[in-house]
């Protein structure tokens, strides 16, 4: 194994994505649920936004419905109900904590040592594409990959877990998928979709999920900057 390049997922792998869905929920929990864990409840919404996001992603329902649909399931699991209407309003202040987005303090060298070393960088994010240039941008990340590196599932036409989004990133970096490695939290989208474009995973598992299937990443880390001495090592 020689690893050429790394792309990396974008929510909560590169920023932390708990920390404004944490300050958005709290108005829709009562004082006597005070008591939840919205690091749990976190983890729950990011189930069911990558649930919901295949039937988006196949025309199934637009994707104001996936919006709404994601907290009410999400707070229904914890015996919340809440109205379209609150939900509306949960997004709505979701979207402005999302304008506080900042890396993780370690994301900044670590692109630099990669690059120094000779490890070419990009990213593979789901998303509408408006909405994740956004974060992009917002987070300076436009400064650490290059333009054709960086690959939004809406503009591919493909999201992940769905391979065909690894490959298309695969033919424009020309690099066979024995060299590339991704990095991402989410078992699903980051694990078991590089894997079965026959890249190499890195599982980013730092919120303490557990694994969905039997595939082996090469290496399970809860720091990013754990990374640098894998790629360092291996080539």
């Amino acid at each position: 194994m020689n690893i050429k390049a790394i792309f990396f997922d974008l929510d909560d792998t590169l920023h932390d994505h708990h920390a404004p869905f944490a300050r958005a929920i709290i108005p829709l929990i009562t004082s006597s649920e005070s008591q939840l864990n919205t690091v749990d409840m976190y983890k729950t919404f990011r189930y069911y936004s990558d649930v919901l996001w295949k039937e988006y992603d196949g025309g199934e329902i637009p994707l104001d419905q996936l919006r709404i649909e994601r907290i009410v399931r999400t707070l229904k699991d914890y015996e919340v109900e809440v109205s379209n209407e609150k939900a509306i309003r949960f997004q709505q202040s979701y979207e402005n904590e999302l304008n506080t987005l900042t890396l993780f303090p370690e994301v900044p060298m670590l692109i630099k040592e990669l690059k120094k070393v000779g490890v070419e960088v990009g990213l593979i994010t789901n998303g509408p594409i408006q909405h994740q240039r956004m974060k992009i941008q917002q987070l300076g990340l436009d400064e650490y990959f290059l333009e054709n590196h960086i690959f939004i599932s809406d503009q591919v036409g493909k999201a992940k877990p769905d391979p065909y989004i690894f490959e298309v990133a695969a033919r424009e970096i020309k690099l066979p998928s024995e060299n590339l490695l991704y990095v991402g939290d989410s078992w699903e989208n980051d694990v078991v979709g590089p894997m079965k474009a026959g890249w190499n995973a890195v599982w980013f598992n730092h919120r303490g999920k557990h694994p969905l299937t039997d595939h082996k990443p090469i290496a399970e880390i809860n720091t990013l900057s754990t990374l640098l001495a894998l790629v360092k090592y291996d080539n």
